[in-house]
């Protein structure tokens, strides 16, 4: 049942900003790996689903190959199931090799034993067949095709879009984070030190204040008279925005404390007491002297969600950091649960 396993010629990719996801810390972009071999085993879980095939080396000797694809949430939108992922079937992926671990993968393509291929988000196309699974860009448009039944309200759930041509975007997201910062002397030797593997927390399913808002999955405002709860997907995050009087000592933790209030239709946001050790995903720090300023704007069709943030952090930044996002409405979209599992040290 174990057919081959195929070098393929090296292809290049542009590396994300999201250093929580595995292909920009263990695995070489430059490096792409064929192999096909028998499914063994089926970890079906965020924020990565985990697989494990068999295939033989030149030796006839076994080879357990790790494979690591995009998250639970992400593929059940997409259509697929674990039971698309049939232990003891064939199965054949293409995607980086480990760094370390020369027998780990992050698929970019699996031809599942139905036969149709899934691409994965880092796939630059289809690689064996046009049956494909549908991509997350088809799964939002074919929402935004049914009629519109949500009315221009901040408390709905909200998305990050998929692909340029859903109307009104202009890059997947409008990305969060900038190519450069104002960083001070401390912040620059602390960023030189950062290790991607041994300082990041973001591998074991932990998160923090200003970088949860970069997650991909979708969020929701939803009213708790006073206050609002912005409930975020990722890591089944609830940042509650206090819209009355604050404690007079606030507890610090990874979210903050958050008061919120409206200039007009606009959603105005104040965070601190943030004990959260990082800025971004990338080994910029952060002191518990930041301070976050973050404005929510719907668009005038109601149809997107326009995001500002301005971080203030004397210790880190020699000027405050302007940033921005945007969101989009895709109706019928819910936020899932994510029940974030990961301990991989064999990559």
């Amino acid at each position: 049942m174990v057919r081959k396993i195929a070098l393929c010629g090296v292809v290049a990719f542009a590396a994300t900003a999201a250093a929580h996801h595995s292909p920009n810390v263990h695995f070489d972009r430059n490096d792409v790996v064929e192999i096909e071999g028998v499914l063994t085993e089926v970890e079906w879980r965020n924020p990565h689903i985990q697989l494990t095939i068999t295939t033989r080396d030149e030796y006839g000797n076994e080879v357990a190959w790790q494979v690591e694809e995009s998250n639970r949430n992400v593929q059940l939108r997409r259509g697929v199931t674990e039971d698309d992922y049939p232990v003891g079937e064939v199965i054949r992926v293409a995607g980086f090799r480990g760094l370390r671990n020369r027998t780990a993968l992050f698929a970019t393509n699996t031809l599942l034993a139905s036969g149709r291929e899934l691409l994965g988000s880092t796939a630059s196309g289809p690689r064996w067949t046009s049956d494909l699974v549908m991509t997350k860009g088809d799964y939002q448009a074919s929402k935004l095709g049914n009629p519109a039944t949500g009315s221009n309200s901040l408390f709905r759930v909200w998305s990050v879009a998929a692909d340029t041509h859903l109307p009104g975007t202009s890059r997947a997201g409008s990305p969060l984070w900038k190519d450069s910062y104002p960083l001070t002397q401390e912040a620059q030797v602390a960023l030189a030190k950062w290790d991607p593997v041994a300082d990041n927390p973001y591998l074991n399913c932990e998160h923090g204040l200003p970088a949860i808002m970069d997650a991909i999955a979708p969020m929701e405002f939803v009213l708790e008279d006073p206050d609002i709860l912005l409930r975020l997907e990722e890591q089944d995050v609830v940042r509650r925005i206090h819209m009355g009087s604050a404690p007079t000592r606030p507890v610090p933790s990874p979210y903050g404390y958050s008061v919120g209030r409206w200039e007009g239709e606009t959603l105005v946001v104040s965070t601190t007491d943030i004990d959260w050790p990082w800025f971004d995903q990338s080994g910029i720090p952060q002191s518990e002297a930041l301070r976050l300023v973050e404005r929510f704007s719907l668009s005038e069709d109601g149809q997107h969600l326009d995001y500002s943030a301005e971080a203030t952090d004397p210790a880190v930044f020699t000027e405050t950091v302007r940033m921005q996002k945007r969101w989009s409405w895709i109706p019928g979209e819910e936020v899932k649960p994510y029940d974030c599992s990961y301990e991989r040290d064999d990559l």
